[in-house]
């Protein structure tokens, strides 16, 4: 809640303030997200920690400078706290919402990461960085369905992006489409012919689908892009 003396600031002091109290929970919470490797997956930031199609590496730090706060730790509580004072100056800033939820869902708390992120869609329906994160939270959820139609959005408009083409395979590997799964399995290996997870997730199709041979051999490719 504003106090009193903050009811008297001008709107350009209020601004300057909801600005620094941003960059200090980004502080706070650098790398403080999921990371990208299976069975934690990243939700992707707008704010530069990030490259240009909403997605990271998801190769963090977990000991030493750049290590991400505990979730019940006071660093990421005070994070948090920072998060929600900047947004109540900013309701409507689809920054802070995706940074919310990036660290909301670093700290476990999906239900909420996922309320930003379906406010910060009604701002901003075409945000495919938003796409990308709800998809993920949902994919974290075992909500496999749901995630299904915000990935395909995804690969849709950046049919370049590896990672968003690895999170639709999962998705609809979970549901059971394993043609489509498959193709998007592949089509991530085809960008990044280093992607091991998607051609272990190509094995893991192949053997669903009775193929035990050429699953072995994605199998073994998977493991030797993995070692290098």
């Amino acid at each position: 809640m504003i106090n009193d003396q903050r009811q008297h600031e001008t709107p350009k002091e209020r601004a300057r303030v909801a600005a620094e109290l941003q960059e200090e929970a980004r502080q706070l919470t650098e790398h403080a997200m999921l990371t990208a490797s299976s069975p934690q997956t990243s939700l992707p930031l707008p704010n530069g920690n990030g490259n240009g199609n909403g997605h990271r590496n998801g190769n963090v730090k977990k000991n030493g400078k750049g290590a991400r706060p505990e979730p019940g730790s006071s660093e990421a509580e005070r994070a948090l706290a920072a998060f929600d004072v900047a947004l109540a100056e900013q309701p409507a800033s689809i920054s802070l919402l995706l940074d919310r939820a990036s660290h909301l869902g670093a700290m476990g708390r999906y239900a909420a990461a996922r309320a930003d992120l379906e406010q910060a869609l009604l701002l901003e329906p075409a945000n495919l960085t938003v796409r990308t994160a709800l998809g993920i939270v949902f994919l974290r959820k075992g909500l496999w369905a749901d995630a299904v139609p915000h990935l395909r959005s995804v690969v849709e408009a950046e049919g370049w992006s590896p990672t968003a083409w690895f999170y639709l395979g999962e998705a609809l590997n979970h549901v059971d489409d394993l043609e489509g799964a498959l193709a998007a399995y592949r089509r991530a290996a085809e960008i990044d012919p280093h992607h091991a997870k998607a051609l272990y997730g190509q094995g893991v199709v192949l053997d669903r689908l009775r193929r035990p041979e050429d699953a072995t051999s994605m199998y073994r490719r998977s493991r030797e892009v993995a070692a290098r």
